[in-house]
């Protein structure tokens, strides 16, 4: 997994974390590549950074050769939760 941040330090900081739960991670300028797995590195970048710090997150598959999934961070907001429809039951009429 490759990802972006958008300041240098926070990419430091990320690869520190990445590092201490044992996971090599390189970094080069904002950018930084991991072999941590991705729900686990999403998790600390949230904590360490906020996801709003990712300008761009590069997801490779596990097949070699494979081309990479580029993700925004608009995609990486979760969408809200729909408002649940009340189907009239349960309702008591006078």
């Amino acid at each position: 997994m490759r990802v972006t941040l958008s300041h240098a330090i926070s990419a430091r900081s990320v690869r520190s974390v990445l590092e201490s739960y044992g996971y090599s991670a390189e970094q080069i300028d904002r950018t930084v590549s991991t072999d941590c797995p991705t729900l686990l590195a999403l998790a600390a970048i949230e904590r360490q950074v906020g996801l709003a710090a990712i300008d761009r997150l590069d997801l490779s598959k596990s097949a070699a050769g494979a081309e990479p999934t580029e993700v925004g961070p608009q995609q990486l907001i979760p969408a809200p939760l729909p408002t649940p429809r009340s189907s009239g039951a349960g309702r008591i009429y006078a």
